[in-house]
């Protein structure tokens, strides 16, 4: 049974004199399960693609994600097959990959390597594999960007909606942020890219992931600002923060915050979505 942990803390820390709240959602689950927040959603969808009559779930992971990881868990303890298409590099890879493959050979996940290069080619070589092995099969989206998370992140973070003027997040798939867009109509949302890349076309995919009209007569004013970190997706970020983050994820986001601390208005919420197990 796997409990999820709604109320997560809400922690106080200075910053260059300045206080910052950070919203420790990397704490929704307890061990054995992963450090991170997507697992919302990833429970619901997995439970209804199972009610659904769907036996085993495939995931094409790369090199630093946790995605595989909760897929593996949740399958696992609710009784679905996990086929986890494991990227095999060339060369140098982050060492943390093999941490993850331990986790899913842990969870009793079968593993089928992939060429690691072009992620939408992966996938639909992988759904292709998948679909001609296992009958009642489904493919996962890559970044597991599911309804399911961006319904359960509105919920939780609609309650600080007025409470905090400035809201930093991580953004990968853009998925929790999406949520914090759905819930969080008054503060100004800062979400900062994990990897470099187009700020227009990852706008973009938030502002529809939320399903929320923006603009014109009827539509909301657009409270999100997307930035550029500057980082490529395997480049650690080069800072440490006084909580447990992730240094390829949550921590650029966090770079960012304490680069700019001095011009975002307060109080501010920093969304830990996930930190290094």
């Amino acid at each position: 049974m796997i409990e999820i942990i709604d109320d997560t803390p809400i922690e106080k820390y200075k910053i260059y004199g300045h206080e910052v709240f950070v919203k420790r959602e990397d704490g929704c689950v307890q061990p054995p399960g992963p450090p991170f927040s997507k697992v919302r959603g990833v429970l619901k969808h997995l439970e209804t693609l199972k009610n659904h009559g769907i036996k085993t779930v495939g995931y094409v992971e790369t090199s630093v994600s946790m995605a595989g990881w909760a897929v593996s868990w949740i399958a696992k303890e609710i009784g679905l097959r996990a086929v986890i298409f494991d990227p095999i590099y060339k060369h140098k890879y982050p060492k943390l990959l093999d941490f993850h493959r331990a986790k899913w050979l842990d969870n009793g996940a079968e593993t089928i390597p992939i060429k690691a290069g072009m992620a939408k080619v992966n996938f639909y070589v992988a759904a292709r594999q998948l679909h001609e092995k296992y009958k009642d099969a489904h493919m996962l989206e890559l970044g597991l960007p599911l309804e399911e998370t961006i319904r359960a992140t509105s919920r939780i973070s609609r309650i600080y909606n007025k409470e905090y003027t400035t809201v930093v997040v991580n953004v990968g798939s853009g998925t929790i942020c999406a949520g914090l867009l759905k819930g969080m109509s008054k503060p100004m949302i800062f979400g900062i890219m994990g990897r470099t890349g187009s700020i227009y076309k990852k706008t973009k995919s938030i502002k529809e992931k939320s399903g929320i009209q923006f603009g014109g007569l009827l539509g909301r004013y657009l409270n999100l600002t997307v930035h550029d970190s500057g980082y490529e997706y395997t480049e650690p970020a080069r800072i440490h923060s006084p909580f447990p983050s992730h240094p390829y994820y949550d921590l650029k986001a966090w770079e960012w915050l304490c680069n700019n601390i001095q011009y975002l208005d307060k109080p501010i919420l920093f969304w830990n979505i996930g930190r290094m197990a």
